[in-house]
């Protein structure tokens, strides 16, 4: 029987997913790794168990454990960004749904204007036009799909259109008024739009156009989330600054449904606090519990778009009513697993506002069949804890 893996994000994103897809992508029998929602705004870090480090944006975070990847009708790609990323260290294959929107450097650009104009108001965007693709892939006149058949022209000659009907149009739907000549130069630069054309070229050269049927070719299949529950895109208790796709199950149940005899572990995963990078409401934001626990994170860095790493306690209420959501997308007859990051840094405890608890305690609150602690950087920190 096929087995699949689900790692979901339990909370604002960089609670260790990397990791965990690291580790249920280690197995006998390769695997491939289903990225299911997001695109490049992702950065999952995997650190190997002899050092190498490398933080996973469009390519699956269980590549060192010779996993395919698979970026699916749900993953946005970009063309820039993937370049950027690729060396021919990644040997394994890549296959992209042919039904894969694609990011232009005009949403990019669209992207970052409009968090600069929001000026204190920022939603926390990362600036690599997620959200722009979203918006602009709804008219099939401006869309671009990673499986469409254009030659050079004529890709030209459709961003040339989007740039020159679609952006004017969008400005105006944001409000932007004020748009500067640096701007339009880069809009309308040639050699940027050159440059993405023969960027894509070379990732169509590097990767396979597949469809969902790839699945079948594999015995072990494991779904990489982005971003966490509380930033999905219909949790409107934290709008707007929210990620503009399905965090959880909902994405994953609609590939698994056409698979109905897969045995499936849905694994949420929670650092043993809370963490935020980007703007919103972040009800247990703690800058003394970075301080007294000498808290430092190595991949998300202080940038223009997302400001400082954000630290807080862990919020328990908040923590099971992101579960207790997403249960509606699970399965009876799958198994539940939770894994607690971070731990090292915690002396093994989960730190919350009143006081701390140990990971079992937690797992207890949710009725999981496995629970996973780690207390360090590589797979072999993880470790598989018996339950009571």
């Amino acid at each position: 029987m096929k087995k699949a893996f689900a790692v979901i994000g339990a909370n604002f994103g960089d609670e260790g997913k990397g990791l965990m897809t690291d580790y249920f992508c280690n197995r006998n029998e390769k695997s491939l790794n289903i990225r299911f929602n997001g695109g490049a705004q992702a950065g999952h870090t995997v650190v190997t168990n002899d050092g190498r480090r490398h933080v996973f944006s469009h390519i699956g975070a269980g590549s060192f454990s010779n996993a395919d990847t698979y970026l699916s009708e749900f993953f946005i790609t970009n063309p820039i960004l993937f370049m950027k990323e690729y060396s021919e260290d990644f040997t394994n294959n890549i296959y992209i749904s042919k039904d894969s929107d694609i990011t232009l450097p005009c949403d990019m650009l669209i992207n970052q204007l409009t968090e600069d104009s929001r000026q204190k108001k920022r939603h926390g965007s990362c600036g690599v036009g997620i959200y722009e693709t979203v918006s602009r892939s709804k008219n099939e006149d401006f869309r671009i799909k990673f499986g469409d058949m254009l030659s050079d022209s004529e890709l030209y000659e459709k961003i040339t259109l989007i740039n020159n009907e679609y952006v004017p149009k969008r400005l105006e739907k944001l409000g932007i008024e004020n748009i500067s000549d640096e701007f339009l130069k880069l809009l309308y630069n040639n050699i940027i739009t050159e440059n993405f054309i023969e960027d894509l070229k070379n990732m169509k050269k590097i990767c396979h156009i597949s469809d969902d049927s790839i699945i079948d070719k594999y015995e072990n299949v494991v779904f990489e989330g982005a971003q966490g529950l509380m930033l999905d895109c219909e949790r409107k208790d934290y709008f707007p600054n929210l990620t503009p796709s399905n965090t959880g199950m909902k994405n994953v149940r609609s590939i698994l449904n056409k698979f109905p005899y897969t045995e499936t572990e849905i694994c949420y995963v929670t650092r043993s606090y809370f963490t935020r990078h980007g703007a919103g409401k972040f009800n247990t934001e703690s800058e003394s519990l970075k301080e007294n626990y000498n808290l430092y994170d190595k991949t998300n860095q202080s940038n223009k778009y997302q400001g400082n790493f954000r630290y807080g306690f862990f919020d328990c209420s908040e923590f099971l009513k992101s579960i207790q959501l997403d249960s509606k997308y699970l399965s009876s007859d799958d198994c539940i697993s939770l894994c607690v990051t971070h731990t090292d840094e915690t002396n093994s405890k989960i730190i919350c506002h009143d006081k701390e608890i140990y990971p079992a305690d937690i797992a207890k609150k949710i009725n999981v069949d496995f629970l996973y602690v780690s207390n360090g950087e590589s797979q072999n920190s993880v470790k598989k804890i018996p339950l009571e």
